[in-house]
C-alpha cells in the first residue's frame, strides 16, 4: 500500500466521520425546533417510553392533588382534547396553578403519563431554560389566549405558506381577505384528522364558492402525500406549517383545528378537535353564504 493511497483512505474516512457528525447535528436541531408537545401530539408522536420529553398546555381544573409533606403533586396537563397525567417530586413555580399554560419536562412512563423533572409555569422566566424562554419570547406564545374564542372576532393572523405540491406558489392572509374561509389544521399522524376529512368533501360540494385551505401541521412531506393519495384531497390549497409557527399564530393547541373566516378577514368560527355532521350541520352551515 503506496503513501498515496494511505493519506487517500484517511481523507475519505475524515469525510465520512464529518458527514455523520453534521447529520447527528441536523436531527439534534431539528429535534430542539419544537420546544414543547402539546399532549395530543405527544400521543401520536414517534416518542417512546423512558424518553425525555416536554409538555405545554393548560393544568387542568381541579385536577391538582397536592402531598404537601413530601413536596409531591399530581396534576393533568391538556390541550382540551387529549390529557397528560403528570407526576411531580418538589418545589412548584408560584405562578403555577389551575387553568394556567405550563411546560412540564420529564420522563415519559406511558403514552398518557409523565414523571416531570421541572416544572415551567406561565410568565415565569425563572424556571426556563434559555431555548424555551427564547421561543416563547419570539412566539410571544403564553400571551395569547388559547381558549375557543380567544380568536373570535379578530382579523385573520398574518401568514405565509408555500404549496405542498408546488414550492413556487404561496398563499398569504392577504390573498384570502375577501373570501369566506374554512381553515383546517392537519396531519398524516392525526387519526381524528381522518375521521372528519370526508366533511370536507361535502362542504366543498355544498358551498363551491367558499375556498378550503388546508395547513400541514408538524408533518413531513412525503408522508402527507401518501395520507392524501389514500384519503383523498377536499381542500383548494394546502399549505405546510413544518416548525408550527403558523400554528402559533392562529392559537392552535391541539389537532385537528378548524377556523372559518367571513368575506371581511374576521374569524368567526373555531373548533378544536374533529368535526362532526352534527357539528357542521348547526355550527357551521348556519354561518355560510
Amino acid at each position: 500500500m503506496t503513501i498515496r493511497f494511505q493519506r487517500l483512505i484517511i481523507i475519505l474516512l475524515s469525510l465520512i466521520l464529518t458527514a455523520g457528525a453534521v447529520i447527528l447535528i441536523m436531527i439534534n436541531s431539528k429535534e430542539n425546533l419544537v420546544f414543547f408537545f402539546t399532549p395530543t401530539e405527544l400521543i401520536h408522536s414517534h416518542y417512546n417510553i423512558n424518553s425525555q420529553v416536554r409538555i405545554g398546555g393548560f393544568v387542568k381544573n381541579n385536577s391538582l392533588i397536592r402531598n404537601t409533606k413530601n413536596n409531591l403533586y399530581n396534576f393533568v396537563i391538556t390541550d382540551n382534547l387529549n390529557d397528560i397525567e403528570v407526576e411531580y417530586n418538589g418545589i412548584l413555580p408560584d405562578l403555577f396553578k389551575e387553568g394556567q399554560g405550563a411546560v412540564t419536562e420529564g420522563i415519559l412512563v406511558d403514552k398518557k403519563k409523565m414523571l416531570a423533572s421541572k416544572i415551567f409555569a406561565k410568565h415565569d422566566e425563572n424556571y426556563m431554560p434559555s431555548s424555551i424562554k427564547k421561543q416563547l419570547k419570539k412566539s410571544d406564545h403564553w400571551k395569547k389566549d388559547y381558549s375557543t374564542s380567544g380568536i373570535l372576532g379578530k382579523n385573520l393572523p398574518n401568514f405565509e405558506i408555500i404549496n405542498l405540491f408546488d414550492d413556487s406558489k404561496k398563499l398569504s392572509n392577504a390573498d384570502i381577505n375577501n373570501k369566506q374561509v374554512l381553515i383546517n389544521f392537519f396531519a398524516s399522524w392525526c387519526v381524528p384528522c381522518k375521521d372528519e376529512l370526508p366533511l370536507f368533501f361535502t362542504l366543498k360540494n355544498n358551498y363551491p364558492n367558499m375556498m378550503i385551505v388546508g395547513i400541514d401541521y408538524k408533518d413531513k412531506k412525503s408522508d402527507v402525500l401518501k395520507f392524501l393519495e389514500k384519503e383523498g384531497n377536499p381542500y383548494n390549497f394546502i399549505g405546510l406549517d413544518n416548525n408550527g409557527n403558523i400554528g402559533l399564530e392562529f392559537e392552535v393547541f391541539g389537532l385537528p383545528e378548524t377556523f372559518l373566516l367571513n368575506n371581511e378577514g374576521k374569524v368567526i368560527y373555531k373548533h378544536l378537535g374533529p368535526l362532526t355532521k352534527k357539528i357542521v350541520r348547526n355550527e357551521i352551515s348556519p354561518l355560510l353564504q
